[in-house]
């Protein structure tokens, strides 16, 4: 088993920065090259040894401010030094080596400055590649593409099909997060972008909406950020049962809609905020119905 604790397993797997060219610019692609150069690898993905295999020659954690990380190199990307703000939690360290991975690898970015990339505690959370005009729409798609990285290869999509084939349940996303070692925030978002069910999870601070994430097919949300939970949710510490909840308080057009609820309550006043919207069967189809009216038209006959 590889841990990160030394590369001599993984230099032997035959991982090489030329084996992931064929994977060209996309970052899932990148990604899964290199899961399929390592092989298995049960609990966590060793990102520290995977970067220092593909020429990250030193990783630091630092105290940064202002900053979550950063990537020194120069635009041929020889090597690189990866920066890791030291006063962010485990999982978040992680997921900045991968993130500042991503863009050495990425050849395509372009740096921010001379010496390579300096990303934000907001540049974690871009999600939106935005329209291709100016360099800050640049800048964002590119701090989405490293974060789409970081999430491939920290909590890969094999490895998270077994957990996928249940019921939606935020103890999946604790198991997730405490296997792959990644935030329960980054677990609950990976969740509800791989289940086959329509899901959206929400974060909230103190009773509020900070943000929001939801699957493709999720319909609109009637809440948004700043806005309480409606009805009568609660968000008390610990994991809520899941639970029916009225989808005309929850969202824009609820139609032949049923919704469920469930709640994980959090240290610091935070709580995440499973939503899993399924249509509702139409009693016309009910089989049980044609069973009794078949029964009943064949004893008059």
């Amino acid at each position: 088993m590889v841990t990160d604790g030394g590369d001599d397993s993984l230099a032997a797997s035959g991982l090489h920065r030329m084996e992931l060219d064929e994977a060209g610019a996309n970052p899932e692609r990148i990604a899964a090259a290199i899961h399929n150069a390592i092989g298995d690898c049960p609990g966590p993905v060793p990102v520290q040894d995977i970067a220092r295999t593909l020429d990250i020659f030193d990783i630091r954690e630092q105290n940064l401010h202002g900053l979550e990380g950063a990537l020194v190199t120069s635009p041929e990307r020889p090597d690189g030094l990866i920066l890791v703000n030291r006063r962010s939690s485990r999982p978040r360290r992680r997921f900045t080596i991968a993130h500042e991975l991503g863009h050495f690898l990425m050849v395509h970015h372009v740096m921010v400055e001379a010496t390579g990339f300096r990303c934000r505690n907001r540049d974690m959370g871009a999600a939106s590649p935005g329209p291709k005009t100016s360099s800050e729409d640049r800048h964002l798609r590119q701090e989405a593409e490293a974060n789409r990285f970081a999430i491939e290869l920290l909590a890969p999509r094999p490895r998270l099909r077994p957990l996928l084939n249940r019921l939606p349940d935020l103890a999946r996303v604790l198991e997730i997060s405490k296997t792959f070692a990644i935030s329960k925030e980054a677990a609950a978002r990976r969740y509800v972008e791989l289940h086959h069910a329509s899901l959206a999870v929400l974060f909230l601070h103190r009773g509020k909406v900070v943000y929001l994430h939801k699957g493709n097919d999720f319909p609109w949300l009637a809440i948004g950020k700043g806005q309480t939970l409606p009805g009568h949710a609660e968000t008390r510490p610990g994991l809520s049962d899941i639970y029916d909840a009225d989808p005309t308080d929850w969202l824009d057009r609820a139609g032949p809609l049923g919704l469920q609820v469930q709640v994980l309550g959090q240290e610091g006043d935070r709580a995440i905020v499973l939503l899993h919207a399924d249509t509702l069967a139409d009693p016309d189809d009910d089989p049980e119905i044609d069973d009794t009216f078949d029964r009943f038209t064949q004893g008059r006959r």
